[in-house]
């Protein structure tokens, strides 16, 4: 591979096309938005000769390129490969070893070299220095995916997580709802978690019920944390009810056990054995009865309580 010096090119001369094989990382942008402003750029674009004289087609480097354009810049560092676009991807990718890239990103690399460049599955394999698998697997990923799905990625608005962990399943059984989910998900932002729930009740609900979620994400998703909170409470209550039912049985076993106590031979030392354990119970007991006060107390009575 023989590199040119590095040299400055006007923004306007370069062709973004390949632009697209990568998803956008708002975080990492502002990063090096601030960077870019406060040093300049430090390392070159790579780029190679377009078909049309004085015109580049950008390798890689897109963030800096998008960075310098939000900063008015008018020129670019860029170093010229002297290889076709097709090889300067594959090289490109290589140089990283995959580092950064996800696996949807890789989808759309394999797909550009296999679909549009025309490579064979076994010539992209033996390029990208990667399985015959692995390559159809790639490919079968990103031809799973809905468009919509795909644009999300692009946009930054969907993570890849969340279309290959979630929608890929829900894309292969239903793509045109996952396209609908997926314009909700990138208009309302939902997080991944979030996406996770509305897939799960998806594969789950009746024909009206995925309607309805469909139609409205963002109430059902209100109107399931709702229900959480209820049963949450509702388990506590539960919780409280079986321990007062213990602590009642437990109380009236004792009233029956300690009076025979009395009358024993061993009466003497087993008091003396139970009397630091019954004060401790006692103290617990009062600590109960409070909190028992203020629950069970009147309306508003409870808050006097509490402020008195």
């Amino acid at each position: 591979m023989t590199i040119m010096q590095t040299v400055e090119l006007s923004l306007d001369a370069l062709d973004l096309k390949y632009a697209q094989l990568r998803g956008r990382h708002f975080q990492a942008e502002k990063r090096l938005l601030l960077s870019l402003g406060e040093a300049g750029q430090q390392s070159p674009v790579i780029v190679v000769a377009g078909a049309e004289a004085g015109r580049y087609v950008l390798i890689d480097g897109r963030k800096r390129v998008r960075a310098l354009r939000q900063l008015r810049a008018d020129v670019v560092k860029a170093a010229v490969w002297e290889m076709s676009a097709p090889q300067a991807l594959v090289a490109a990718y290589q140089l990283q070893d995959g580092t950064g890239w996800n696996a949807i990103e890789e989808g759309w690399l394999v797909w550009q070299l296999v679909r549009v460049e025309a490579m064979s599955t076994a010539e992209a394999g033996r390029s990208l220095e990667r399985s015959k698998a692995w390559i159809s697997g790639r490919l079968g990923l990103v031809e799973s995916l809905p468009e919509a799905v795909q644009e999300g990625v692009r946009c930054g608005k969907i993570g890849a997580y969340t279309a290959t962990r979630h929608l890929l399943a829900f894309a292969r059984a239903n793509a045109g709802d996952c396209e609908s989910l997926a314009a909700k998900v990138m208009e309302s932002g939902f997080r991944s978690r979030e996406v996770e729930s509305l897939c799960r009740y998806y594969a789950s609900a009746g024909r009206d019920g995925r309607r309805r979620m469909l139609e409205d994400p963002a109430r059902f998703l209100k109107a399931l944390e709702a229900a959480k909170r209820k049963d949450g409470a509702s388990s506590e209550e539960g919780r409280c009810l079986k321990n007062l039912e213990i602590i009642g049985n437990i109380s009236l076993n004792l009233a029956r056990s300690l009076p025979p106590l009395i009358g024993s031979d061993t009466a003497a030392s087993a008091r003396e054995r139970l009397q630091p354990a019954w004060e401790r119970a006692r103290r617990r007991w009062s600590e109960l009865d409070k909190t028992a006060a203020m629950v069970f107390a009147p309306e508003g009575a409870g808050k006097e309580a509490v402020h008195a």
